[in-house]
């Protein structure tokens, strides 16, 4: 086509979808209190406060929240900037203000996830006026695909305090009010928003003595919170923890690495600092109460560490994903290592959840950086050198000793286990899964006439126990073949699929007649419990289903052995 036949068309945006998409990128609702966090110390607060009540005047108990500083508040550009989209103040990361503090929020995306709500309030005092403004049914408006307008007034006067105080009304549809308890609310600020920031490992010092004030769901008053995220103390003198904690003196072990401004590998112009924490799990739980207890029913949002402690990336020194791959370490090592990289040049998506805009030739050199460090520097040093010989030397010591109280112990236990003589062969009762299976490859080798199938493979290791044909003679290419699986008791839950499953072998039973048990897949079938009709009939247990074709047998052999081969299990009779 000729140049002169050509149109230009500048493409459009559809405003509305676009706001209402980046409102609702922000998945955690929680991170709308780390956006007004990062507002405030870009405009120098030194004091932060975060409430989160319910308004129980309204029949729905709205979700509140309101967060306040004394920074240098909001004039009518700034205001602007706050309800449009895409726009900042901040031009560029790394841009610092009068005071020489770098802001973080550049992209202008952050305050939209404040849209997720009913009514947005703002009061802002700064050094030239005085601003309000107020934004009606946000999110209704954008669902009507409609740019939610807001109202304003300036009063022009001169302030020598300055202020801003933002209340949101309704915010995520009061959905997942939990989310917002104190406890979790105060996690969440010391893991992932700038108040948590890890700068302090590395001697920034520029929002030293800053403080947050902060009241969640659950809490009558505020808690101060200091600025940094948290890191025990270090506790590294190996001999001495030795002799005052024998035997589990690596609970409470902590030893520090701190490495700054390193080259990334292959790009001479772009740097990481890295912190790295070897800890225990002692010295973790001392400062984070999150973290759950074995044998304690965990309060909502506690987790346990191995979903949270490893390697994680940073911009701007705070958390944005965990990368324990990097490290190449298996799971029970990263659950010990509480470490961070920082590199500002992480290219962020617009909810700040994932590094996956940063260039990938980037980030396997960082990660390449990262593993050097590691292996070199931190592996290789004669602290860690020192820290993993004691380890091998106590597990070692550990393994004999839980040797010889096992020995006892299980001495103890086959004085009271049942028995039954089967063909000059003693049996004994089982107390769980792999005893189950060899007490029926004992019987079956016997007598394997009196189950409905025949074993032709085993693999405990995955999937199903044992493959069986259900026909003799049995054709491999025919669908005589099913699954067996062995339980030392059926229960409830069934960790594998019904599909292709004839038969479950177990010791016991642990639901009655009539209760369902469900697979991995969430089908579900009724259990039932068929009385002998005469002596030469067995109890006999099957879970049965209504929309599928065949029943699944169950071979309860406490029962089951009793009723077909007459088998009493009794207690050892020991001579004196």
């Amino acid at each position: 086509m000729m140049s002169r036949d050509m149109l230009t068309r500048i493409p459009h945006v559809e405003d509305a979808n676009e706001y209402l998409e980046i409102a609702r990128d922000f998945v955690n609702p929680r991170d709308a209190i780390r956006e007004g966090i990062s507002n405030a110390l870009d405009w120098g607060a030194t004091k932060i406060r975060v409430t989160v009540k319910e308004d129980r005047s309204r029949p729905d108990e709205e979700l509140v929240l309101e967060i306040s500083d004394n920074g240098a508040g909001i004039d009518e550009t700034r205001l602007e900037a706050f309800f449009d989209l895409g726009r900042s103040t901040v031009s560029e990361p790394g841009q610092q203000d009068a005071a020489g503090v770098p802001k973080i929020g550049y992209k202008g995306h952050g305050t939209k996830t404040f849209f997720n709500s009913r009514q947005i309030e703002v009061w802002s005092d700064s050094a030239e006026c005085t601003v309000y403004a107020i934004m009606d049914s946000p999110l209704q408006h954008l669902m009507r695909k409609e740019v939610p307008p807001y109202d304003y007034v300036v009063e022009r006067k001169n302030n020598e305090e300055t202020k801003t105080r933002v209340r949101i009304y309704g915010y995520n549809a009061n959905q997942n009010k939990r989310d917002f308890d104190h406890n979790l609310l105060k996690d969440y600020v010391l893991w992932f928003s700038l108040f948590g920031s890890i700068e302090k490992e590395f001697d920034v010092t520029m929002n030293q003595g800053k403080e947050l004030f902060l009241q969640g769901l659950g809490r009558d008053s505020e808690e101060l919170i200091d600025f940094g995220h948290q890191f025990p103390s270090e506790n590294c003198n190996i001999q001495a923890l030795i002799t005052n904690r024998p035997g589990d003196w690596t609970k409470i072990f902590v030893k520090r690495w701190v490495f700054q401004h390193r080259q990334v590998v292959g790009y001479p112009g772009k740097f990481i600092d890295l912190v790295f924490y070897l800890e225990g799990d002692e010295a973790k739980r001392s400062y984070n109460p999150m973290i759950r207890v074995r044998g304690r029913t965990p309060n909502y949002g506690m987790y346990k560490v191995e979903d949270r402690y490893g390697l994680w990336a940073c911009k701007d020194y705070i958390a944005v994903k965990r990368y324990n791959e990097w490290l190449g370490l298996g799971k029970r090592l990263e659950t010990k290592y509480h470490a961070f990289v920082n590199c500002q040049d992480f290219r962020l998506t617009a909810n700040r959840g994932d590094i996956a805009n940063t260039p990938p030739d980037l980030l396997n050199g960082i990660r390449d950086s990262v593993r050097q460090l590691f292996e070199e520097e931190i592996q290789g040093s004669r602290e860690y050198q020192d820290y993993d010989e004691a380890v091998e030397s106590e597990e070692q010591y550990q393994t004999a000793e839980q040797e010889r109280k096992d020995f006892q112990r299980r001495m103890k236990r086959a004085t009271r286990k049942k028995v039954c003589d089967f063909r000059g062969v003693e049996l004994i009762e089982p107390g769980n899964e792999m005893a189950t299976i060899a007490l029926f490859n004992m019987v079956y080798s016997f007598e394997p006439g009196i189950f409905p199938f025949r074993v032709i493979d085993y693999d405990a290791k995955r999937g199903y126990d044992a493959l069986v044909a259900q026909s003799v003679p049995y054709d491999l290419s025919r669908e005589s073949i099913y699954f067996v699986e062995f339980k030392y008791a059926l229960a409830a839950d069934f960790n594998h699929s019904f599909d292709h499953l004839a038969a479950v072998v177990c010791w016991d039973c642990s639901i009655g007649e009539g209760n369902e048990v469900t697979d991995i897949q969430n089908n579900r079938r009724g259990l039932r419990i068929t009385s002998p009709s005469n002596q030469s009939e067995y109890t006999k247990y099957m879970l049965v289903s209504t929309r599928e074709r065949h029943n699944i047998d169950v071979f309860v052999l406490k029962d089951y052995l009793r009723e077909k081969l007459g088998l009493e299990f009794r207690p050892r009779v020991h001579s004196r």
